[in-house]
């Protein structure tokens, strides 16, 4: 492979793997499976406590009437609670709730298994390829997130 054909290569496996990953997941026990706009804000919110709406909605690159309305859901269903904003009590910060973090934890040890099994399969030398090209992703990932400004 060319440098020049690496970006669209290393492109593809990523949304390749996110793919694959969505597939892999399975809704918390006695759940049903959720839209990916309310696990894309689930996985926000568990990352990022306290964020607003409007926040999440930027982060999402949704309207902010849309993400509202994923809350509405989620609040009822018992994943998230609102939170007056302190600086600005117009707001409010979604935090979550207990359900929340043992459906993540359910969640996270299910896909985490899957990738074991997946890397348990694979050569010793391509998991420790894998495990040392990590970092450098990490990296690769800070330098890909949208600029603050």
């Amino acid at each position: 492979m060319t440098a020049a054909e690496m970006p669209e290569e290393l492109t593809r496996l990523v949304w390749t793997l996110h793919r694959r990953l969505i597939q892999s997941q399975r809704p918390p026990t006695g759940e049903n499976v959720r839209p990916p706009a309310q696990v894309e804000l689930l996985r926000l919110v568990a990352a990022e406590p306290g964020i607003t709406v409007r926040q999440a909605a930027a982060a999402l690159r949704m309207q902010a009437h849309n993400v509202s309305s994923l809350v509405t859901v989620l609040v009822k269903d018992g994943y998230f609670t609102r939170v007056p904003d302190p600086a600005d009590r117009r707001y409010v910060q979604l935090h979550p709730t207990a359900k929340m973090h043992a459906a993540t934890h359910e969640t996270d040890t299910t896909l985490y298994a899957g990738v074991a099994q997946a890397l348990a399969g694979m050569p010793g030398d391509s998991v420790r390829i894998i495990t040392d090209a990590l970092p450098e992703l990490w990296k690769l990932a800070e330098r890909l997130a949208p600029s603050q400004d």
